[in-house]
């Protein structure tokens, strides 16, 4: 609902705590939050896994974060420290049932003005389609209340930058000294590129003098040490793959990208991340997720598609790294004069799923 007294509040909160995508593509939104209300103190509410992204986020003068409020006694402790701080206006931007509730115990006569969704938002299955409350949903939200959202994508430019003097904020924490390039797996193993090509790649990439890093939530972690498994079932030469799947937090994927060369990547939570720092790279990925891709476009980003993963090959990803200019090319040489130049044979088409630049 608009109320034209927004801007008089002194006092702000706003809640965020849904995972690593959804803080991404609602940086747009606490920019505008912060700057209709250049006066006022924000705070943000949000989850552990994001609590030191966002403490160096220019948007807010204080991060709270909690855990899940299953817990009666849990949520209760929370809603008193709200009371307490006494917010004029709240900004709900998860639209879940947790912050339903918590909306539920602030009302009264003192209760803070509450912009959000009037019922609870359902998240899609699919990782590369927009959620609920990204572009066109937030823009509706927010132009409810009165402010403007511009049309852009999430920039996280400002962690790296804002974290660089942190010693655990620097490649060099995990060994990483020289270049190094972004492995993200799905997080949905059924849409996963299969461990023996990501091995074939991290070869390629080792024998060019690049480190494979793979990053993930733990969860991700069995299926890194099979990308170790099958880097180590070739021979080969130059650096092995470094694991850093729930070793590594939001702020400091964020570093990563921010210092990697490119990345290879499935639909995962942290590929939202590492493009909104500017990083580019090759994203593999099913048809289903191909059609609700939104949130990749405008990025340099070539998309490898294919009903079947396994047969995009890695020669596939690699050569198309290169063809983006994130590595260097190869010098061809010159046909000897009494031979005619070798024609490379052709492929069979489903060894080549179909790739878009997306700009």
């Amino acid at each position: 609902m608009k109320n034209k007294d927004n801007s008089a509040a002194s006092r702000i909160l706003v809640i965020k705590r849904d995972g690593i995508r959804q803080f991404v593509e609602a940086e747009p939104a606490f920019s505008a939050i912060r700057k209709a209300h250049p006066g006022a103190t924000v705070d943000l509410l949000t989850s552990p896994v994001l609590q030191r992204l966002a403490k160096n986020a220019p948007f807010f003068d204080r991060v709270v974060s909690t855990r899940p409020l299953a817990m009666k006694g849990d949520r209760q402790e929370l809603v008193g420290q709200l009371k307490r701080v006494g917010y004029g206006l709240v900004y709900d931007l998860d639209g879940t049932k947790e912050s339903m509730d918590l909306r539920s115990a602030l009302r009264g006569f003192r209760g803070p003005q509450w912009i959000g969704p009037k019922r609870p938002l359902s998240e899609g299955r699919r990782a590369l389609a927009p959620s609920p409350l990204a572009g066109p949903g937030m823009r509706k939200l927010l132009k409810g209340a009165g402010l403007p959202l511009d049309e852009r994508l999430p920039d996280l430019s400002w962690s790296a930058q804002a974290l660089e003097q942190t010693a655990n904020m620097d490649p060099s924490w995990f060994g990483l000294s020289e270049t190094f390039g972004l492995l993200i797996p799905a997080n949905n193993p059924g849409h996963r590129w299969p461990a023996e090509r990501y091995g074939e790649l991290a070869r390629a990439m080792a024998d060019k003098g690049i480190t494979p890093v793979i990053v993930g939530s733990p969860e991700v972690a069995p299926f890194a040490a099979e990308i170790a498994s099958a880097f180590d079932s070739a021979p080969h030469a130059g650096r092995t793959p470094v694991d850093l799947c729930g070793k590594a937090d939001a702020a400091q994927i964020a570093m990563l990208g921010k210092r990697a060369k490119f990345f290879v990547a499935g639909p995962a939570e942290e590929l939202h991340l590492v493009t909104a720092v500017g990083l580019s790279g090759v994203v593999i990925i099913p048809p289903s997720e191909d059609i609700v891709s939104d949130a990749l476009f405008g990025r340099n980003i070539v998309k490898l598609m294919a009903s079947r993963l396994h047969r995009v090959e890695a020669e596939l990803a690699f050569s198309t790294l290169r063809n983006m200019g994130l590595l260097e090319q190869q010098q061809t040489p010159a046909p000897s004069p009494s031979l005619p130049p070798k024609v490379p044979s052709k492929r069979p088409a489903l060894t080549r799923p179909g790739a878009r630049v997306l700009r």
